[in-house]
C-alpha cells in the first residue's frame, strides 16, 4: 500500500547513531496507523531507556498526525522484544495478528502483529 515512509535516529555525544527506527504512516482496514517497520538499538545502549524514548517519540509523532494507532511485527523468538514492547511500552496483540486472523495455525507463524491505541488531541477550535 501506499503510505509515507520516514526513518528516525538517535545520536550519541561522538554523533554516532546508537539507535535507528523506520516507520510508514500508511491505512489497515481504513484506519490510519504508524506502522514501524523495524527499530534498532547498538548492544551497548539497550537497556539504558533509549529504544523506549524512540518509541515514545514515534507514539507522539504518530498521535500528532493524528493516527489512530502504532503497529509493529515482533518476532516470537526474541523474547527480550516481547517482554519491552507488551510489558514495559504495553503494547498489546493487534486483532490483524496471526492468533486472531488464523488461530488454528497459529504456531505456523514466527511472529506476532502488536499495536498500542494512540491518544489524538483535536485542534481547538474544532
Amino acid at each position: 500500500s501506499s503510505g509515507i515512509n520516514a526513518e528516525y535516529g538517535a545520536r550519541n555525544s561522538e554523533q554516532q547513531i546508537v539507535a535507528f527506527a523506520h516507520f510508514k504512516f500508511d491505512f489497515d482496514e481504513e484506519i490510519a496507523v504508524l506502522c514501524c517497520y523495524e527499530v534498532q538499538v547498538t548492544e551497548d545502549m539497550r537497556g539504558k531507556g533509549v529504544g523506549k524514548f524512540l518509541m515514545q517519540i514515534l507514539e507522539l509523532i504518530g498521535a500528532k498526525s493524528e493516527m489512530q494507532k502504532i503497529m509493529i511485527t515482533v518476532f516470537k523468538h526474541n523474547p527480550r522484544a516481547v517482554h519491552f514492547f507488551q510489558d514495559i511500552l504495553k503494547y498489546t496483540d493487534d486483532e490483524t495478528s496471526p492468533k486472531f486472523m488464523d488461530p488454528m495455525d497459529e504456531k505456523e507463524y514466527c511472529y506476532e502483529i502488536m499495536s498500542k491505541a494512540l491518544k489524538v488531541k483535536k485542534a481547538s477550535g474544532s
